[in-house]
């Protein structure tokens, strides 16, 4: 029988001693099914020339050697002796291997750290979501989808029809504003798919809703949730942290209740791994997390400074959560009635923006799935580094290099002392400039990397002493000119992809094409920090300071360039070259682009940034030079380009960030100083009288650790202890909000959350001092405005009542 199908997820036992794959996913007419795979065998690579009898007699308990392969292999792009260990079990090759190096002729052992799922996916070239055509006969488990032996397995290349995807939301007894999964019981659970919408709760009140579901208890609910998930057969369970609050409830409800959650395809129940930060798992499903992908991978271009459902959904979607009084539910839930109703819609609002943020994103993880060839479920919990030692493994076993192994702990921690020097920059003299044009080279570092053939097994080769050769920290490197390197071939095959791709995104707009071209240029700009990773398999500190030190000899032949052709240089920093045209055109500095770029080697181009009517540049302090990456710029279509400055940053007031922009907009569009003053005034005399609403005064910041670990208590952490004091749950990571207040002692002591504060609390002579003017003086310092004659007008005119 001939099967095509689509895996969603993969999973590995042992059975009768030996290793059984089962890959999930549904076939071309829909059909949710499991593909058996017991030909696959585990293993390991020794490197040397090894007596083989006793490396076939390596053992360890049940732990055996089944076979010995000789193999033409490369380690470190150089060719090498190499023989691959077959061993009976998965777990069975980290073991041997410990034994095989000991074996006389072993010179190294590798590949025994790969886990056997993503194993299979490597060497078999399956790609997850991507079709997998498969000769199989049809067998019989106790799945809840048909199985299939297979006979023989191979991937073709067409992705997945839309996947089905349900979103989960639950809402629970809270009325300490503590989470107690033991105490508290869960009172509502949401679900939310393609023409299914469900509320289930087990309180009932008069309701014309459809979508609300009644049962008599939580354990009902529990089990009727069960039964939902099975009847709507969802490839992807998706929720807003559903790792850390919805499952692990879910699964400790479950247990106390003594509620079967098989909710794995193979009849197996939800798995919560982890204890500092849990991970759920179900069989042959892909639970999404979509709040970790969108922190972790989208999060980069988010405006919002916040990662609630609320704030990523109205910047996403333009939708928001539904307003309702959450602190009261617990009392709308003892006392019953219609009031319910709000709360359940309030619940099901989550699990729909939850799906159409999932639905918004879902072509840029399917992208990285396809990239990296790994399931949805890995990729969603991701960082940025493992895309691209995922990505390496994958090309490196296609081109015949032997997979390195991860560094030992100890070789970890001598790699995290060392240092690379870093770019570049030209400091610009502080001030207010006309008529700029921005040039900046097209992803450097990784041009850099292809260009050069910067490559770990490439690194001062014997046979190349005369290639081109970069000074560094570190002393003299160049890169062989006869081989081409494994990381310059993998980046230039992704600069070329992703220029092919634009191309097709110009003819056509494809949310598809747009996640690919994002997902290459974040793997492309990602490699650079992975050679200088101290957990990296493919770590070279030699590569990466060789990177830096060729980036900083291309901005200097630019700059030296652009001030032979008469051009005033005003700021340079990493890739990017500020010139100020004064009595030149635009024509003639994009003549400049084309004479440097005639002389740049392979992929590295320098491009036209943009042409800025005004910008400024503020100083560090009174007297110093121009800050680095501290300006702003006024374009051509009047949009603000703002770097370095505190409107970028979170722990400052909306009104200190308010303030500073508009300051900013009134400069670089009207160039009127005295306008900006004037504003700047008004504001100060109105926190002095306490006008502004306390919304405005509000301060966000972020712990960055549990509160009874920092050892000096700011502002924010008394804030934090507050909450807590107040039975809110707070941790690292969460966003604390604040307001200061007026009286006397330290800031800390005079800290109020903004629900507790009225308007005429907060104290607006600290946000004077410690936020409106901090955020301005720098720029009034370039404009000649004294801030301290600032401050003793404003005075004045409210000691007498009248403006100035």
């Amino acid at each position: 029988m001939n099967i095509k199908f689509y895996p969603v997820d993969i999973t590995y036992s042992i059975e009768d001693g030996k290793p059984l794959i089962f890959l999930y996913g549904r076939t071309a007419e829909g059909e949710q099914i499991c593909v058996i795979d017991d030909s696959f065998k585990p293993y390991f690579i020794v490197t040397g020339k090894p007596e083989l009898d006793a490396l076939k007699a390596v053992k360890q308990d049940d732990y055996v050697v089944t076979d010995i392969v000789k193999a033409k292999k490369n380690l470190n792009e150089t060719e090498t002796d190499a023989h691959i260990v077959y061993v009976n079990l998965p777990k069975a090759a980290p073991e041997l291997q410990k034994l095989a190096r000991k074996i006389k002729g072993v010179t190294g052992a590798y590949e025994h750290d790969i886990p056997f799922t993503r194993r299979y996916l490597i060497d078999k070239g399956i790609t997850p979501l991507t079709q997998v055509i498969v000769d199989a006969e049809k067998t019989t488990r106790d799945f809840r989808v048909p199985c299939y032996f297979a006979k023989n397995i191979k991937s073709g290349d067409e992705t997945a029809t839309p996947l089905k995807i349900l979103a989960l939301d639950i809402e629970t007894y809270n009325p300490d504003n503590k989470l107690d999964f033991k105490k508290n019981p869960i009172l509502m659970i949401a679900l939310y798919g393609e023409k299914f919408s469900r509320v289930i709760t087990w309180k009932k009140f008069k309701t014309e809703d459809k979508t609300i579901e009644f049962v008599q208890s939580e354990a009902d609910m529990l089990a009727r949730f069960v039964e939902l998930v099975h009847q709507f057969k969802p490839d992807m369970i998706t929720g807003y942290f559903t790792d850390g609050f919805d499952f692990p409830y879910i699964f400790e409800r479950a247990k106390i209740l003594k509620v079967k959650l098989d909710l794995g395809l193979d009849n197996s129940a939800l798995e919560i791994a982890g204890r500092k930060e849990t991970e759920a798992k179900i069989a042959g499903i892909a639970h999404i997390d979509i709040f970790k992908f969108i922190k972790r991978v989208i999060g980069r271009g988010l405006k919002t400074d916040s990662y609630s459902l609320d704030a990523v959904s109205k910047e996403l979607l333009g939708k928001q959560k539904h307003k309702v009084d959450m602190d009261h539910f617990f009392k709308v839930w003892d006392k019953g009635g219609e009031e319910l109703e709000p709360f359940c819609k309030y619940n099901l609002q989550d699990t729909l923006l939850t799906y159409e943020l999932t639905e918004k994103v879902l072509p840029t993880l399917i992208e990285f799935v396809r990239i990296m060839r790994l399931p949805p479920y890995d990729i969603n919990r991701m960082p940025y580094s493992m895309f691209v030692e995922w990505y390496l493994i994958n090309q490196a076993h296609q081109r015949g290099e032997i997979i390195l192994s991860k560094p030992e702990h100890t070789e970890e921690g001598e790699r995290m002392r060392e240092r690379i020097q870093g770019a570049f920059v030209y400091e610009p003299k502080p001030g207010y400039y006309q008529n700029l044009v921005v040039f900046d080279y097209r992803s450097l570092y990784p041009s850099i990397i292809a260009s050069h053939n910067i490559s770990k097994g490439l690194v001062n080769c014997e046979c190349c002493k005369d290639a081109p050769k970069i000074e560094t920290e570190r002393g003299t490197f160049w890169y062989c000119q006869k081989r081409k390197g494994l990381f310059a071939t993998i980046i230039s095959d992704l600069i070329l992809i992703r220029a092919e791709v634009k191309k097709q995104l110009k003819k056509k707009s494809d949310n598809l094409l747009a996640a690919r071209s994002e997902a290459l240029k974040v793997l492309a700009n990602s490699f650079y920090g992975y050679m200088g990773f101290a957990p990296a398999r493919w770590y070279c500190i030699e590569c990466a300071e060789s990177t830096t030190a060729w980036a900083r000899h291309y901005i200097h032949k630019a700059i030296d360039t652009a001030k032979e052709a008469g051009f005033t240089v005003l700021y340079s920093d990493t890739d990017s070259v500020f010139l100020l045209l004064e009595k030149k055109t635009k024509e003639q500095a994009l003549a400049l682009m084309d004479e440097i770029n005639k002389k740049l080697p392979g992929l590295m181009e320098l491009d036209f940034e943009g042409y800025y009517p005004s910008g400024i540049f503020v100083s560090l302090k009174a007297g110093e030079g121009g800050a680095k990456k501290k300006y702003a710029l006024l374009n051509e279509k009047g949009e603000l380009k703002i770097k370095g400055f505190e409107t970028v940053r979170r722990n400052w007031s909306y009104i200190a960030k308010e303030v500073q922009q508009n300051v900013l907009s009134i400069i670089l569009k009207e160039n009127d100083p005295k306008k900006a003053k004037n504003y700047v005034r008004e504001v100060i005399d109105s926190l002095r009288k306490n006008k502004l609403e306390v919304s405005k005064v509000i301060i966000k910041t972020q712990l960055t650790k549990a509160t009874g670990t920092y050892t000096s208590v700011g502002p924010h952490v008394a804030a934090a202890q507050r909450m807590e004091a107040k039975g809110m749950t707070v941790s690292s990571g969460s966003i604390i909000k604040y307001v200061v207040i007026k009286g006397k002692g330290k800031i800390r002591d005079k800290v109020k959350l903004p629900e507790e504060t009225s308007q005429d609390e907060y104290d607006g002579e600290y946000y004077i001092q410690n936020q409106i003017i901090p955020g301005i003086e720098r720029i009034f310092a370039v404009l000649n405005i004294n801030v301290d004659d600032l401050m003793s007008e404003t005075k004045q005119s409210s000691l007498f009542g009248y403006e100035k």
